[in-house]
């Protein structure tokens, strides 16, 4: 059977200086707009690890000039290469489910694509910020693994649902690229997607992380939650009970994996964003807007937090909003 992926990176753009072979190789995926955070995603990596040689890779579907110049000043910022990878959308038509997004797969072409450069990548989603070394990771004894993971929120419902003996949050995988190759995972994980959307029609059921775990149960090496620490930046309705963070000085990557992410106008309170805005505001992103609350589910993340802050005219405000939008 073809891998319908074989041929999805269709060009790479290479920035910064030459690749070296003492690099750590960090892979991040997105569509163009998501680009300034998997930037902010490589500099706050940078702001930690400074001593620690480090190439970036950016999968993405397209690159306006004006993101092309970021990226080129990351890279001379880092003094890091970055590598920019051009993928076809089309490829994936007979992965996708009902929202039609290519980019949630696109994790599965990092393996493949740096066989040739490296035995190990980190693979990062973009809504995620670093405050300490990645040295463990780079230097990590796999143990015989394909990968090393974080386990993922309510571990033993995820089990259950997808019949796993353990269940792992995606946003972190730290890929052991050659056994990876050597067992065959890429052209499995592209069967599997596509049977997938033969056996659930495109209902958007069971996407990628389910993929992998069915895919890699009993062969990830499961390490701390603080390399890929779940942030909750949500705030609950009133009579429900808030989510508890640990603090957050004590993680090394965490991950702002709940609906509100740290771009959005009605976190900038929260002492974790704003380090994350310091970083951004000495970044090539700088300029970048914040994304203010559209939709029902943002409007109403915003006035719980209008409510929580003790801005009441600004929580009526958002609480109208969010009725009219849902109406």
């Amino acid at each position: 059977m073809s891998n319908v992926l074989s041929h999805a990176i269709t060009d790479t753009l290479h920035l910064g200086r030459n690749i070296e072979k003492e690099d750590f190789h960090i892979a991040l995926t997105g569509t163009e707009d998501y680009i300034p955070h998997m930037g902010m995603v490589a500099l706050t990596v940078h702001a930690h690890n400074k001593d620690l040689p480090i190439c970036y890779h950016f999968f993405v579907n397209h690159l306006e000039e004006n993101e092309k110049e970021r990226l080129e000043e990351a890279a001379e910022i880092m003094k890091s290469p970055i590598e920019v990878h051009f993928i076809d959308d089309s490829a994936f038509k007979s992965l996708l489910l009902s929202d039609g997004v290519a980019a949630f797969f696109y994790r599965f072409l990092v393996a493949p694509t740096l066989a040739p450069l490296t035995d190990r990548v980190l693979y990062l989603d973009g809504d995620m910020m670093c405050r300490g070394s990645i040295a463990y990771l780079r230097d990590l004894d796999f143990q015989g693994k394909d990968v090393a993971v974080v386990s993922d929120r309510k571990e033993q419902l995820q089990m259950k649902r997808v019949h796993t003996r353990r269940y792992f949050n995606a946003g972190m995988m730290l890929i052991h690229v050659d056994q990876w190759m050597k067992e065959g995972l890429f052209d499995d994980i592209v069967r599997r997607a596509e049977e997938n959307v033969k056996r659930v029609g495109n209902r958007l059921s069971h996407h990628d992380q389910d993929i992998h775990n069915e895919m890699l149960d009993g062969k990830c090496l499961y390490i701390e939650k603080k390399y890929n620490y779940l942030y909750n930046l949500d705030r609950q309705s009133l009579f429900k009970k808030q989510p508890v963070n640990e603090d957050y000085h004590r993680q090394v990557i965490i991950h702002f994996a709940g609906h509100a992410k740290p771009w959005h106008s009605w976190v900038q309170e929260w002492p974790v964003v704003k380090e994350y805005a310091a970083i951004q505001q000495s970044s090539p992103w700088k300029d970048v807007p914040l994304v203010p609350p559209k939709g029902h589910k943002n409007l109403h993340q915003a006035a719980r937090t209008a409510r929580m802050q003790g801005r009441y005219g600004k929580m009526i405000s958002l609480y109208l909003q969010y009725l009219k939008d849902k109406a």
